[in-house]
């Protein structure tokens, strides 16, 4: 850990990271990095998604990319009010509203100041010059100034219509912050109209009677056929509601009669439109019932329907009831059923962009491939537009004035942004279309998605359009889990596609979720909650950040294990081994280029060493991360360190040849050099701290060095001959094992038995057969193509130790 500490601190010190805006030379590769809401929590699945960016960061870097890796934070908006609300045990209106501002951003500083420190502990490499948060006028000064220009170019508009509410937060939410749980319920068979007369309606929601303004049938039930287009009372209230018929009606679900409420759910909301039905508000903005019935006035909605079914029972008008499984909407930050309230609303028309956004969709880049179609379901799912306003505090003021004449809206200049109407004077003295000096600041606020949704733009310097813009945007990266492409990343399109007429994106690289180790996926409910702090401190962070390599393919959910962690601890503890071994046996200075005529275990490892290049490189391309640590793992486990370090020690030795000795040398060397360039996005902090010991680097920091080229083609033959030789070996090993010899043991003599095409193989690797097994001399013996002799799979020889 005090390691790890030492570098972050060395590549703080010398701006290893730092975005060069000035830097033509070098391509730029820019990443639209998830801005987190400050919550102080920073748990593996966040870790598990940063350390994704930053290994694409730390390759493209070595690649000779200029990287432009900013870091926000998202502070607006309900999370941070719930939390407050929280934390304090209080409500939004129990304080002024600039005090309850200010201890949200007061506590938003604090939270943000403690995921900085995760993201810098597991060496995170974002460069903190291009830090942002949304709260800053100078951020939101921006999303008032999108505001305007879809405004101006006709993709918002204000006006009454359902909308998902939360009676808790007393706020408008989106139908992407609706999260759907399974509850039970109960099924009320309720009997509506004159006895004599009636008809029975089951319903999980008695307290929306007030609401009721219709009956639907379905049209080929035939229990109802005669009473279609008729009206029937409802019950406690009084009011008249008319029977329809429609498709839409399950006829198996109850009676196959069912309430239609405004409003109880979408369908309600089709139907009261389709069909011209009154609305009535039954329900007020906290979720209480706001009838004239003082019976039932200002109850929550739990207790007025028990208060309801009780009148309901009193007069024999409930038949029976059942006990039901549901899927309630609810909303995504505190968990409580979502209602359907109608009130003046700011809308974006997203509808209108969806046949736009799946068209985009299809030409992005997906990582995984999959990952698309949830967009794509997402976008022809939805039944409205876009709620975008919200009845909160701590978010960015809607920045319009309305006439309390003739309800024109009023905005202000574009200069003059950012501007808060709740307390600041409005652009005119009238109203310019009727003359009425009246004018009233929108006290609404905008969602916080409207923020974060325009961070493309707003890192590339947007709205000034530059050659840095062109460089910058759209991104060559976004980032993110699994759960919020139906959000950021479907917001960020069409908000994208609505100022710009392209997507903000190019490649979206997407993670999967992480299980705990219970097998269920990670929440604080369950218990199975991991700080990624903890992880961190137990193992380091480059033995977590392998886990977060190695958990699984990009895009699928990763359980957490934390012995898959102390694996990549061992990992860590056998390259400092290795790296201690060889650098200890290469002193002296080495050729400059690689020597000529070298052996064939030479040859091998070079030429494995350039397949291992390009096998990790193709995985980097293709955001493999699990594929490449597994070949660099590989590789240097068995590889350098089971196969070729000991096929050379005796070359290390003094006594030796000059140009033997170099060689071994060289090639030692250039295998270590190479592990840590492969290694180092996975793995920072080992490899800068091996890298630093080289006596000539070419560069201050192995993350500013240069990746591992490829040569023009693969020397396949000595990587398939030196296999064999070092099967040979492998095998003889195994012999001398079997017979109770320690592998450091001398013996007389070993005879191979191998196929004519092995032999001259052998005879030219005779030296390195003899002193890596430490044997006098080798007798070879020509085993006939067909023979029954035993042999070993992989290499065709019979070995026979003679001590």
């Amino acid at each position: 850990m005090g390691e790890e500490s030492k570098w972050r601190e060395y590549w703080r010190e010398h701006d290893v990271y730092r975005f060069d805006p000035h830097d033509k030379s070098r391509r730029t590769f820019s990443i639209d990095t998830p801005p987190p809401y400050p919550s102080g929590d920073f748990h593996v699945g966040n870790a598990l998604n940063w350390c994704y960016i930053d290994f694409v960061a730390r390759y493209k870097r070595m690649k000779g990319f200029n990287v432009h890796f900013p870091q926000g934070w998202d502070c607006h908006g309900l999370p941070t009010e719930v939390r407050v609300e929280q934390t304090f045990k209080i409500r939004k209106n129990d304080l002024p509203p600039d005090q309850f501002v200010e201890i949200c951003r007061k506590l938003t500083a604090e939270y943000i100041t403690k995921m900085k420190q995760s993201m810098n502990l597991l060496g995170i490499s974002s460069d903190w010059a291009l830090e942002y948060e949304t709260m800053d006028p100078s951020y939101y000064r921006l999303t008032q100034l999108s505001f305007l220009e879809l405004l101006k170019s006709g993709y918002l508009y204000r006006g009454e219509h359902p909308v998902n509410w939360c009676p808790r937060d007393e706020t408008a939410i989106a139908e992407a912050e609706v999260v759907y749980q399974e509850r039970k319920g109960t099924l009320h068979y309720m009997r509506f109209g004159e006895p004599g007369k009636d008809i029975e309606i089951a319903s999980t929601r008695p307290e929306l009677l007030a609401a009721c303004v219709g009956i639907a049938v379905h049209p080929k039930d035939d229990k109802y056929k005669t009473i279609v287009g008729k009206v029937v009372t409802v019950p406690i209230f009084g009011q008249q509601a008319l029977i329809i018929s429609d498709d839409e009606v399950d006829p198996s679900y109850g009676t196959g009669a069912v309430m239609i409420c405004t409003f109880g759910d979408k369908t309600d909301v089709r139907w009261q439109k389709k069909y011209h039905l009154p609305v009535i508000k039954a329900l007020s903005e906290s979720g209480r019932l706001s009838v004239d019935d003082p019976r039932f006035k200002g109850l929550k909605a739990e207790e007025a329907r028990k208060k309801i079914v009780a009148e309901l029972q009193a007069k024999g008008l409930v038949n029976r009831t059942e006990s039901i499984t549901q899927n309630i909407g609810t909303c995504w930050r505190c968990q409580t059923p979502v209602e359907i309230i109608s009130r003046p609303q700011w809308f974006m028309k997203t509808r209108d962009l969806t046949q736009k956004v799946i068209e985009w969709a299809g030409k992005l880049d997906w990582i995984p491939p999959f990952s698309k179609q949830r967009l794509i379901d997402w976008a022809e799912s939805l039944d409205w537009d876009w709620v975008i306003s919200r009845q909160r505090i701590f978010a960015t003021p809607i920045p319009v004035w309305y006439c309390t004449k003739c309800e024109s809206t009023i905005i202000p200049s574009e200069t003059s942004l950012p501007v808060d109407p709740r307390k600041d004077k409005p652009p005119a003295e009238k109203c310019p279309k009727c003359g009425n000096r009246e004018l009233q600041g929108e006290t609404d606020v905008l969602d916080t998605w409207m923020d974060s949704s325009i961070s493309a733009a707003v890192h590339a310097g947007w709205p000034n359009k530059s050659d840095l813009f062109d460089r910058l945007f759209p991104a060559d990266l976004q980032p993110n889990g699994l759960d919020i492409v139906r959000t950021w990343d479907y917001y960020l399109l069409v908000r994208s596609l609505a100022l710009f007429g392209i997507a903000p994106y190019k490649t979206l690289l997407i993670n999967g979720m992480v299980k705990g180790t219970d097998g269920r996926m990670m929440h604080k409910s369950y218990g199975n909650y991991v700080v990624a702090d903890e992880a961190v401190k137990k193992v380091g962070a480059d033995a977590f950040r392998q886990w977060a390599a190695s958990g699984g393919s990009t895009g699928y959910d990763i359980p957490f294990r934390w012995n898959e962690l102390e694996h990549g601890k061992k990992f860590l503890t056998k390259v400092w081994n290795v790296t201690r071994f060889i650098l200890a046996n290469t002193t002296e200075p080495l050729p400059p280029k690689k020597p000529s005529n070298l052996p064939l275990v030479d040859r091998w490892l070079l030429a494995s060493l350039q397949k291992l290049i390009q096998e990790v490189s193709e995985a980097f391309e293709g955001f493999q991360f699990n594929t490449a640590l597994e070949a660099i793992r590989n590789f240097t486990w068995h590889a350098l360190a089971d196969d070729y370090l000991e096929a050379v020690k005796h070359r290390l030795q003094t006594g030796r040849e000059v140009s033997d000795l170099k060689a071994t040398q060289y090639c030692l060397r250039e295998a270590l050099l190479t592990i840590c360039k492969l290694l180092a996005p996975i793995c920072p902090h080992i490899s800068e701290a091996i890298y630093q010991q080289f006596p000539s680097r070419a560069a201050r920091s192995i993350h500013k060095e240069s990746w591992p080229e490829l040569e023009k083609a693969l020397d396949d033959t000595s990587i398939r001959n030196g296999k064999l030789l070092l099967d040979l070996i492998a095998h003889a090993r195994r012999e001398k094992s079997s017979k109770g010899l320690s592998l450091g043991s001398n013996i007389k003599r070993i005879v191979v038995g191998t196929g004519a095409e092995h032999l001259h193989l052998l005879k030219e690797n005779e030296e390195t057969i003899l002193r890596t097994l430490k044997a006098d001399t080798m007798d070879l013996e020509r085993l006939p193509s067909s023979s029954n002799q035993p042999r070993e799979p992989s290499a065709g020889f019979k070995v026979e130790i003679v001590a």
